[in-house]
């Protein structure tokens, strides 16, 4: 199974698969929370709000009958489980050196929909007894909640006993508060992060984008952290630069010796981020692509079973005017980055195993530098490879960034005296 198609996400608040061809179209959203994207009908304010948790969350299962549409849709998410999943580990073996002496190396998944984001969390086996709360960001609104609530202390708590007190995956509140007339970013750290750059970038977007970014865990605190403070600083080189800055590392790789860094899930950034796409650029929201327009019994409103919009024949047709075959389109960009994920990684294994072998017989200054390289190579990689669009939210960008991870190479291949 290649890892050449869009996937239907379930790491954060919003499934993001945007494809960058969609430039010749017009965005069906403004920005404004009160406008839906996609062309439906604004919810109306219920009569009275649904009794919240002990979280202060009001479950999705309350607002059935208010929302029978909306929520008959999210539901169908729960078709994509995690039965049948890619396991990256084998698709691209190289990982288990790549990521050695770091959880990842240990379990690796294509990830299933949000309706699985706690199970998924229960049982990956990158998590032990060490592992602290902030893992369980963006798994479930009752830990935003909590968060919001208490403060960042509530990150650096075990993970066992948080985890134990939540029931809910990702659902309403994670978009809407509880207020469904409203689109609102819950994850406060991310909403410091953009500044005052959230003006120029869809709410819509926003709202997708406080999970699928790439973050870190604040060395002092434990809390959820973003590496940038702008729009600007979202693009792969500058947040290695901020990384560099403060000394920051994920692991120490055990072979090398190398203080490496494990990239997250950059959707936002690669498509908002630095230059932006083409799509960002024309005010694109991800719910364009993601949320089709639905209309029923129930009226006319956005569908919540968040998919590629490959899989969509409503998004299709909106984009066939332009695009006569653009899911021919998307599939050959994603191939182009495919292959050259699977070449670059085995590249880096070369390195990492070449470094390895030479590293006690380095000096201090080349030992460091040829550590430097396979870091902001493998960061590079890592940053493509996990964005889980393969080049079809930012084509450019993708190509770019395995470009400067493949210059990094050559340098450390020549300064180890590999051909």
């Amino acid at each position: 199974m290649k890892k050449s198609h869009l996937r239907t996400v379930a790491t954060a608040a919003c499934t993001l698969a945007l494809v960058a061809g969609l430039a010749a179209c017009a965005p069906a959203t403004s920005g404004n929370p009160e406008e839906p994207a996609t062309g439906g009908t604004a919810p109306e304010a219920p009569a009275e709000t649904p009794e919240a948790d002990e979280f202060g969350v009001v479950l999705a299962d309350s607002w059935k009958d208010i929302y029978p549409g909306q929520y008959a849709t999210y539901k169908a998410n729960e078709s994509n489980s995690p039965d049948g999943k890619m396991n990256y580990l084998e698709e691209y073996p190289e990982l288990t050196t790549m990521y050695a002496g770091y959880g990842f190396a240990k379990g690796y998944d294509e990830a299933a929909s949000h309706s699985f984001t706690l199970h998924s969390i229960s049982e990956t086996p990158r998590v032990n007894d060490k592992t602290l709360a902030n893992c369980i960001t963006c798994k479930t609104p009752q830990f935003t909640a909590m968060v919001n609530r208490e403060g960042d202390e509530v990150y650096a708590r075990p993970f066992a006993e948080v985890l134990a007190q939540m029931s809910e995956p990702i659902s309403c509140y994670n978009c809407h508060e509880n207020d469904p007339t409203q689109v609102v970013v819950t994850q406060k750290h991310f909403a410091n992060a953009i500044g005052a750059d959230a003006a120029n970038v869809p709410v819509e977007a926003q709202t997708c984008g406080q999970c699928h970014n790439e973050y870190y865990f604040d060395p002092d605190t434990k809390a959820t952290s973003n590496p940038y403070t702008d729009l600007a600083g979202m693009d792969a080189e500058a947040i290695l630069a901020y990384y560099d800055e403060m000394g920051f590392k994920d692991w120490e790789h055990p072979d090398t010796g190398a203080p490496m860094l494990k990239a997250q899930h950059p959707e936002f950034e690669t498509i908002y981020g630095g230059e932006q796409s083409s799509m960002a650029k024309q005010g694109y929201s991800c719910a364009d692509c993601h949320m089709a327009p639905v209309e029923d019994e129930n009226g006319e409103y956005s569908s919540h079973e968040l998919k590629s919009p490959l899989e969509s024949p409503e998004v299709m047709e909106q984009c066939s005017g332009c695009h006569k075959d653009l899911e021919g389109e998307v599939r050959a960009w994603q191939k182009e980055v495919t292959d050259r994920e699977h070449a670059i990684a085995a590249d880096i294994k070369r390195y990492t195993d070449e470094l390895a072998a030479q590293k006690d017989a380095l000096d201090a200054d080349k030992l460091a530098q040829a550590q430097q390289i396979q870091r902001h190579a493998q960061f590079y990689w890592d940053y493509v490879m996990v964005e889980n669009s393969e080049g079809a939210h930012n084509y450019k960008a993708a190509h770019a960034n395995l470009d400067k991870a493949e210059a990094q190479l050559e340098e450390g291949f020549k300064l180890l005296g590999i051909a």
